[in-house]
């Protein structure tokens, strides 16, 4: 017995149905009509899209022609210095995709320098955060996830170099597997696990393929969850006219902020194919096939992780006996001092928090100025991984310039001592003199370049008031010169191509 269900419409039905879709039309049309701010930081996660996209396309069309085995061949394509050469499947396929697929060096290129573009922008995005205090509350998940991003960034940008399995990468993995052996007691299991035995092992590289698309699906993931959070919490925004903790000040999402974001993604992804075109960058084709009993010389690690590896070199060879186990110098600056980097990052807006006791929201950024401590600390800490990021090619400069070596590191060791305290020192005392001098302008005014003689002789800058009293200073720019102000007049009709009109008589 079958049973039909019949339609019974009403007016009551009918209403209640166009009232659902009228209330669905008002929240797209609240989020179209979404007013976004127009300063150039909220351009940064275009890049950050842009050069994923790129990145992860690029790899899915390299990955139709890679082969991530170990197995060893011998050379017969067209790059006649390796011909006859016995090496990996993975080296050659990277030939082949290098000098027989057609674009496969561009595509090669590319992905490289978006990888590279992708870490680099997410350092300039959590700087921009950190100076401004954009990761105070409510903003905390966005600064969380990002940190995330970079660590994942950084980590798929290194697996994809090491996937080259050229002598370049195998240097690095050669690095990596002297980092985990020297983990006390867990080091030889951990290496056991990564390489499936002794170095180089035949499966670390189909490994390493695995994790590097494990990666970019992570990748994707968090910036997901990132582009959530933030349409969620909302944008923050410096402060100016009539810009509060609740008001934002700016453009709507469609069509102003859609057109720049789409501007800056073009111009980005043009960029990036101007430079995998005419940049080269990881050559492995003259690095030759990795050979465990030899080391590339003159080699660098990538400028993402030669803080860890300038780390290694500066660190004093201390080796410490503690129970029973010997643990080598190189163990505290790599399997200690990369993730505390990490882990302290990742939890700063609760340092910060718990010192300053700043529990309330805020959506009003600050100027680095003032906060002369937290922009003196980050500074500091910038220096500080700036000379362990040079002290990674100190055999480079060595050789370049013609340098001892030796007095190259020790310079490198002093200098990480002293520079990072004077970083701090000089740029707390520059942030103080900023806030001076905003604060004396709007008590003073601007300097209007007219010299004025007193009665009794002096001579003293004619200066033009902001306003009939003194002003208050409330971390907002402060104009410098009287065009900022008005002052100088308005702009006549004429152009470059057509004369001043006259003056009026």
């Amino acid at each position: 017995m079958r049973t039909y269900r019949t339609s019974t419409w009403s007016p009551r039905r009918l209403l209640d149905r166009l009232s659902q879709r009228a209330a669905r039309a008002g929240d797209h049309r609240r989020r179209v009509n979404q007013v976004l701010p127009t300063h150039w930081t909220q351009l940064i996660a275009g890049i950050t899209t842009a050069s994923f996209v790129v990145m992860l396309l690029t790899r899915g069309l390299l990955a139709l022609y890679f082969d991530p085995s170990m197995d060893s061949v011998t050379y017969d394509g067209p790059y006649d210095n390796l011909r006859g050469i016995d090496m990996t499947r993975a080296y050659a396929s990277v030939l082949h995709i290098t000098f027989e697929v057609r674009g496969g060096l561009l595509f090669l290129q590319l992905h490289a320098w978006a990888a590279s573009l992708f870490a680099g922008s997410l350092l300039v995005h959590l700087a921009v955060l950190f100076f401004t205090g954009g990761f105070r509350r409510p903003h905390r998940p966005v600064w969380t996830v990002t940190v995330l991003l970079l660590i994942a960034g950084i980590l798929t940008a290194f697996t994809g170099v090491l996937l080259g399995a050229d002598m370049l990468s195998d240097t690095s993995l050669r690095m990596i597997s002297g980092y985990i052996l020297s983990a006390p007691v867990a080091g030889t299991t951990l290496h056991w696990i990564v390489f499936g035995g002794e170095f180089p092992g035949t499966e670390v590289i189909a490994r390493v393929y695995v994790v590097h698309w494990v990666l970019l699906a992570s990748l994707a993931g968090l910036l997901v969850l990132r582009a959530v959070l933030r349409r969620r919490i909302g944008p923050a925004q410096f402060r100016g006219h009539r810009r509060t903790e609740r008001t934002i000040v700016g453009v709507r999402l469609l069509p102003g902020f859609a057109a720049r974001l789409a501007t800056v993604v073009m111009a980005t992804v043009g960029v990036l194919a101007i430079m995998g075109g005419l940049f080269q960058i990881n050559p492995a084709w003259h690095y030759g096939p990795g050979n465990p009993a030899q080391v590339s010389a003159g080699s660098a690690s990538p400028w993402y992780f030669g803080w860890v590896d300038g780390a290694v070199r500066l660190f004093p060879a201390w080796e410490i006996e503690l129970g029973g186990y010997l643990i080598p110098p190189q163990f505290w600056p790599a399997m200690v001092f990369l993730p505390v980097s990490f882990l302290a990052l990742l939890l700063y807006p609760r340092i910060e928090q718990r010192f300053s006791r700043d529990r309330a929201p805020h959506n009003l950024l600050q100027r680095p100025r003032d906060v002369p401590w937290r922009t003196a600390l980050g500074v500091a800490v910038l220096a500080g991984y700036g000379c362990l990021q040079l002290a990674a090619a100190i055999d480079v400069l060595a050789y370049r310039f013609d340098l001892s070596a030796d007095a190259l590191l020790l310079t490198a060791r002093v200098v990480l001592l002293v520079l990072p305290p004077l970083a701090y020192l000089a740029t707390y005392r520059l942030c103080l003199g900023l806030q001076r001098n905003d604060r004396a302008t709007l008590q003073h005014g601007l300097p209007t370049g007219i010299i004025k003689r007193l009665p009794h002789g002096g001579f003293v800058e004619v200066h033009q008031p902001l306003g009939p009293a003194a002003l208050e200073y409330r971390g907002t720019p402060v104009p410098k010169k009287p065009n900022k102000i008005g002052a100088a007049g308005r702009p006549v009709a004429g152009s470059l191509f057509s004369p001043d009109p006259p003056p009026p008589a």
